[in-house]
């Protein structure tokens, strides 16, 4: 218990350290890549609770969990906008063919809600961003989509941590003992199956739940696999298609 409240102390003496820390966490969820690897939600309510303990006002979490969230989605959606197919091309990503194409399914499927809903999908939330700036969605309805999802998506990462981080602050010293191991055991299990689950996505880019070969052409009536080695089409940026559009001729 030493240790943790030196730590605790340390927080509560420099609170920029976890600010910066759940903002970065944060932004990195939407890097393709680093967010299907990294166990950003995870951390941050671990961080969180951490803070809370340290007397660390929670709003300032929370803002921080909501701008990191905003500047992620849209450093990625600026990369496939700015650089289009030939950022698919280099390393990390051309190692990733199926992923990339199964984020492009979903933004093809679900259009500008593909934002919304991909914050809280597991292995294309760290690609779909990028994805809707290569199929050049249109920038102002991204940016809704992007700022109502962090709205949602920060509160829920940041408050659970904010709720352990007061019980263990109101605990006595032998309940709080145990709190924290067993908010401990159950953030390391997370971070270990997060990795292992993770990685095991990407390694196989595993079809989404429920995908048929109508999803496959659908793909392809949309000018076929981003990862194809065709030049991008010079066309000018339109708007994501709605659904009655992208059906299959």
């Amino acid at each position: 218990m030493s240790h943790f409240h030196g730590l605790i102390n340390f927080v509560g003496s420099h609170p920029h350290f976890a600010f910066v820390s759940v903002l970065l966490l944060a932004l990195s969820e939407a890097v393709p890549v680093i967010g299907t690897v990294v166990p950003g939600s995870t951390l941050i309510i671990a961080i969180s609770a951490l803070a809370t303990t340290a007397d660390v006002k929670p709003w300032l979490l929370l803002l921080a969990a909501v701008v990191g969230a905003i500047a992620g989605d849209g450093l990625s959606f600026w990369l496939g906008y700015r650089f289009h197919r030939q950022i698919l091309r280099g390393w990390p990503l051309n190692r990733f063919p199926k992923v990339v194409e199964r984020s492009a399914q979903f933004v093809r499927r679900h259009g500008v809600a593909s934002v919304f809903l991909a914050r809280f999908t597991a292995v294309v939330r760290a690609f779909v961003p990028l994805v809707a700036g290569i199929l050049r969605m249109s920038s102002q309805h991204f940016y809704v989509a992007n700022v109502l999802s962090a709205l949602v998506w920060a509160p829920i990462h940041v408050f659970p941590g904010v709720l352990a981080g007061m019980a263990i602050s109101l605990a006595g010293p032998h309940t709080a003992k145990v709190i924290l191991f067993i908010l401990g055991a159950l953030i390391v299990g997370s971070i270990a199956w997060h990795l292992l689950k993770g990685q095991s996505h990407v390694r196989l880019g595993v079809p989404p739940v429920g995908a048929t070969m109508s999803t496959t052409n659908h793909v392809q009536a949309q000018g076929g696999p981003l990862t194809s080695n065709q030049a991008p089409p010079q066309t000018k940026p339109i708007h994501m298609p709605r659904r009655s559009e992208a059906e299959p001729r």
